[in-house]
């Protein structure tokens, strides 16, 4: 890609990582992850990823430092240890085309979770064993797509976690979590210093996006773009499968 365009690109993913953070939309964040893959391989896309999302979590941290629930918290993270294990093994071991795939199928199944759990209707319970489950699948598709978000927040609805414990909490799991997968995406080579260094000027779009999410939270019809971005994150994952 030409420069211009990949920092064109890399800006309104950093916008729209700052509004999922905000709490726009919560399919912000699986849909970056397909935006980025349709215009750069599946691996690198992945690495650039993370540092962006690293320096969301950190202003998302400094709004709800310390509202999360310590003991949930702590069994979510144990299980996502071994998610981020698996994940970090298939990322390192398959081929790009085959990441792509593993991506778009992740996307997707995260499409459905994210329905199911806006409904309420999730199977689950506040018992360790689905703890162990969540943090495990969420674990696991956060390292080989960035879309861990809704077997945690389904595992938190069903435990009955208050509303402000619930954001804190998962702010605080995902912040964790994508430091822990640091180690894991430099043994899989995700990362490209290059690319790094030279799109790092577009990440301040970043905190702009945060900035405006929560200006924009209130004004906007939230249910209503969550659904078009549901629609392009379908989308996009089904030409992942299929390109």
């Amino acid at each position: 890609m030409e420069n211009t365009l990949l920092l064109a690109v890399v800006a309104f993913t950093g916008l729209m990582i700052g509004f999922g953070k905000a709490g726009v939309a919560g399919t912000l964040g699986p849909f970056v992850t397909v935006l980025m893959a349709l215009v750069l391989p599946a691996d690198i896309a992945l690495g650039l990823l993370l540092p962006m999302l690293i320096v969301a979590d950190g202003f998302a941290l400094a709004a709800y430092w310390r509202q999360w629930d310590k003991t949930i918290l702590r069994r979510l993270l144990l299980a996502a240890l071994v998610g981020i294990a698996i994940g970090t093994f298939t990322i390192s071991s398959v081929d790009e085309t085959i990441l792509r795939r593993l991506i778009a199928l992740s996307i997707l199944a995260f499409a459905v979770l994210f329905v199911l759990t806006r409904g309420a209707r999730m199977p689950l319970s506040g018992e360790k064993p689905w703890a162990v489950a969540a943090g495990t699948t969420s674990g696991f598709v956060s390292t080989v797509a960035h879309s861990g978000g809704p077997p945690i927040v389904a595992y938190m609805i069903s435990a009955r976690v208050e509303p402000i414990r619930l954001v804190g909490t998962t702010v605080a799991y995902f912040a964790a979590v994508n430091l822990i997968k640091v180690p894991g995406y430099f043994y899989a080579e995700l990362f490209d210093g290059a690319l790094l260094l030279s799109t790092s000027p577009a990440w301040i779009f970043v905190p702009l996006g945060i900035f405006l999410g929560k200006r924009l939270v209130h004004r906007i019809n939230t249910e209503a773009f969550e659904r078009l971005m549901l629609l392009l994150l379908v989308g996009g994952a089904v030409v992942l499968l299929i390109t």
